[in-house]
C-alpha cells in the first residue's frame, strides 16, 4: 500500500471545487495507494491521472523505494496552464 502525499496547492484547488467534482477526484486518489502505475500513464518523470467528464488531469510521481505517490499538480484539460505544462 502506497502512502498518498498532496502538495497544498492541489488541496486548495480541490477545495475550491463543487462537492461533486471533489468527490469525483477524491475516489480517484484513493486509487492511488493500492496500485498506482495501473490507474495512472507515464509521461516522463510524471505519471498522469484523468478523472471523469470534468476532464481533470492530476500529476503525480511515484517513490518506489518509500512506497510513496506524491501528487503535484492538478489542473483541468481545457486549460492554458495545463496546455503548456503537459504537452
Amino acid at each position: 500500500m502506497y502512502k498518498i502525499l498532496i502538495a497544498e496547492s492541489v488541496e486548495k484547488y480541490i477545495d475550491r471545487l463543487d462537492i461533486k467534482e471533489r468527490t469525483r477526484i477524491l475516489k480517484r486518489l484513493e486509487m492511488l495507494s493500492e496500485k498506482p502505475k495501473s490507474v495512472g500513464e507515464p509521461r516522463g518523470r510524471f505519471w498522469i491521472l484523468k478523472v471523469g467528464s470534468g476532464g481533470y488531469r492530476i500529476s503525480f510521481r511515484i517513490i518506489e523505494e518509500e512506497n510513496v505517490v506524491r501528487v503535484t499538480a492538478i489542473e483541468q484539460r481545457k486549460s492554458e496552464r495545463y496546455t503548456q505544462f503537459y504537452h
